[in-house]
């Protein structure tokens, strides 16, 4: 594993569980593709940890973002306590489940930092083990990949683009 691919590496993985609405998988799958066996596993485990801090910054965000939250839109919000918001946040993490759920269960009620980023990052783990084992019994070459991460990009731009169209409409155009 060379160290260009590495620095490439980590900040797509920070950013891909964080702010950029787009899977980590594909990119896992595109630089785990190109290593030896036990590379490509050293990069799901680094992949994990990742995860992990990326937590870190759903956490803090959502501490803010509590702080200016009115209680009545709070009471909306999935409530999870104690033991069972760190199983269901492993499920989540371990599972192609829409991990936003747990987002906004942590904005309702924020858990203590270092066991979230612990259980994120354990969920993480096998799941991308997994990816990386499986990937090359399809048969699919390892740029198809990049069509996939590209696909992801390009939906999340579509969206963003029809939702700021949507709010740019005068009052009178939007349909109720």
């Amino acid at each position: 594993m060379n160290w260009l691919d590495l620095m490439a590496f980590v900040p797509l993985a920070v950013l891909c569980n964080t702010v950029l609405p787009v899977p980590f998988d594909p990119v896992l799958i595109y630089f785990a593709s190109r290593q030896t066996p036990g590379s490509a596993g050293a990069l799901a485990f680094a992949g994990s940890i990742c995860a992990g801090f990326a937590a870190a910054a759903d956490v803090t965000m959502c501490r803010q973002l509590h702080r200016h939250t009115r209680e009545k839109w709070l009471r909306l919000l999935p409530l999870w306590k104690g033991r069972r918001f760190y199983v269901l946040t492993f499920l989540f993490a371990l599972l192609p489940l829409p991990f936003s759920v747990v987002r906004l269960a942590v904005l309702r009620h924020p858990p203590k930092m270092v066991p979230y980023q612990i259980t994120v990052a354990m969920g993480r783990l096998p799941r991308y083990l997994l990816t990386i084992s499986l990937w090359p019994n399809l048969g699919l070459p390892p740029s198809s990949c990049i069509v996939l991460l590209g696909l992801g990009a390009a939906y999340a731009v579509i969206q963003s683009l029809r939702s700021r169209s949507r709010q740019e409409l005068p009052a009178e155009t939007k349909l109720s």
